[in-house]
């Protein structure tokens, strides 16, 4: 192996390990690019989870790549393709998201870094064994549909997370049947008083249940906060809690707020704020109806537990009712 060949390797070494590491790292969303790449999936998949599967894959290969004329190549194929659907991913960013990720940047960096550390070998491979023009044309079309494949992949598989499968207001586990609603109202002095009991509660019951959290308008002033807490709701579900803490010590200060002093409130947080259609906010609005108007509900705080199958449902109200032991019984009744 000629030392030329061998930082090649080194090269493809280190842009794997590194884009390892940022695809880690995007899941985090530790920026506010970051958190608006995140209202985008590819393939179904949350870009964080597809960069870290690509990766190992493409460790994997480079690690048998010397033993296996097939890994050898899986690795160009996967670097190629990878680097066309970079395109697509870029000008999502400038054209969509209107704002540059640092992460993705990085991810995109090492990818290109890949591929000419791939076309630095196989110029030392040519100049070693000559160049043969038949094959060569042959090699570069092959890598021109490879490219091409990869942004068509990235093109048609690449969608937002509202019109992929309309708004998702849930959290926990979301293939329960099971569903515990927490419904409040941002202006309700007990509300506020059971919020702490409810987020330790809370890991417990999404293990075991779907949950949602249900504006109920006792006082009209909590719809003005309705459409931000259905965005993170749908789009910031990592950092809900500590999101609805921010629109509850908000609620102390403003009962009419502007997006911008949303957006201060969320910003130490991480998050930018997102414009959500029109559709999503009244499908939000309409379900959290169907929720306090569905099951008869006259007050808030409420706590309604239910299951999907067998129809049984159970439900609390008031600070003295709402109790970790009493929800989680229910749960297991409603269950069975």
């Amino acid at each position: 192996m000629s030392p030329r060949i061998s930082l090649t390797s080194l090269l493809l070494w280190l842009a794997t390990i590194a884009g390892l590491s940022l695809s880690v790292i995007s899941l985090l969303k530790i920026c506010s690019a970051c958190s608006e790449t995140g209202q985008f999936s590819i393939l179904a998949f949350d870009f964080g989870w597809f960069g870290i599967t690509f990766f190992v894959v493409l460790a994997v290969a480079l690690a048998l790549r010397r033993r296996f004329h097939k890994a050898e190549r899986a690795v160009t194929l996967l670097l190629l393709a990878a680097a066309g659907a970079e395109i697509r991913f870029i000008w999502l960013q400038k054209y969509v998201i209107g704002e540059w990720c640092p992460i993705c940047l990085g991810i995109a960096a090492v990818v290109l870094v890949g591929c000419i550390s791939l076309g630095m070998e196989a110029m030392a491979k040519k100049a070693n064994k000559g160049a043969v023009m038949g094959k060569r044309l042959k090699r570069m079309i092959t890598a021109a549909a490879v490219i091409v494949a990869g942004f068509t992949t990235a093109l048609l598989g690449v969608r937002q997370e509202s019109a992929a499968a309309g708004l998702d207001p849930y959290l926990g586990n979301r293939q329960s049947s099971t569903i515990v609603y927490f419904v409040s109202d941002w202006f309700c002095p007990v509300c506020r008083k059971v919020e702490p009991s409810i987020a330790a509660m809370y890991p417990e019951i999404a293990r075991k249940a779907k949950v949602g959290f249900v504006d109920f308008p006792i006082h009209k002033e909590t719809l003005n906060f309705t459409p931000y807490h259905l965005q993170f709701l749908a789009f910031e579900k990592e950092k809900y809690f500590a999101l609805r803490k921010a629109l509850s010590e908000l609620s102390l200060k403003t009962k009419n707020p502007s997006p911008e002093e949303v957006q201060a409130a969320v910003a130490p947080h991480g998050v930018k704020l997102r414009q959500l259609d029109y559709a999503d906010i009244l499908y939000g609005m309409q379900s959290d109806l169907s929720v306090y108007r569905g099951y008869g509900l006259k007050g808030t705080p409420s706590v309604v537990v239910t299951n999907s199958k067998s129809k049984k449902t159970k439900i609390f109200v008031g600070d003295r009712e709402i109790t970790r032991e009493a929800i989680t019984n229910a749960i297991a009744e409603v269950g069975r």
